[in-house]
């Protein structure tokens, strides 16, 4: 691949793919839902830029990391813990960061999740005491159980996080100055 290419792709990459974060991220605060279209998209997205990279090998690499960030988070949708578009957002991450990074974004996604549940617990506690202590009314413990959060937020935060680790922003950086 010529080195022009190279480079184009260093800064297309996580551009494209920290925009579908975004644009998950904002559909998951807004209806709870991720689209398909959206995680599929990311998903043939990153297959093609890793064709475009790596030829057979890169595919090889994308399908691999996508499996892995799937099956990190299956477990959590298996057990109800979070939805299906959730993993399949995941699993778009993956095909963009390969295996090891797929690895790292999906650990690092899941204890921003464990952070972003808990501050969310904790609110939501505050909520049912109110401001003198007291017990309000409103949802109870067993109902705060049952809700669901935009995962894709934790999501957003574990690959960006990782591409900030591995370098894989800095291209990105150097392209916008």
């Amino acid at each position: 691949m010529p080195a022009e290419s190279a480079h184009w792709l260093s800064i297309a990459t996580p551009a494209v793919l920290s925009a579908v974060l975004l644009l998950a991220v904002r559909q998951d605060l807004s209806t709870h839902r991720i689209p398909n279209i959206l995680t599929f998209g990311a998903l043939a997205a990153g297959l093609l830029f890793a064709a475009w990279t790596d030829g057979f090998e890169g595919i090889r690499n994308a399908l691999v990391g996508a499996a892995i960030a799937l099956a990190c988070l299956m477990p959590l949708y298996l057990a109800k813990g979070m939805g299906a578009g959730d993993v399949k957002l995941m699993a778009a991450a993956g095909a963009f960061l390969g295996p090891f990074n797929a690895f790292l974004a999906a650990m690092l996604t899941l204890a921003a999740g464990a952070v972003l549940g808990f501050a969310i617990l904790a609110w939501r506690i505050v909520e049912l005491r109110g401001a003198s202590g007291a017990l309000a009314s409103g949802p109870t413990l067993a109902d705060m159980r049952k809700e669901r959060f935009p995962y894709a937020a934790a999501i957003a935060v574990g690959v960006i996080a990782t591409l900030w680790l591995r370098g894989l922003l800095k291209p990105l950086a150097e392209g916008l100055t």
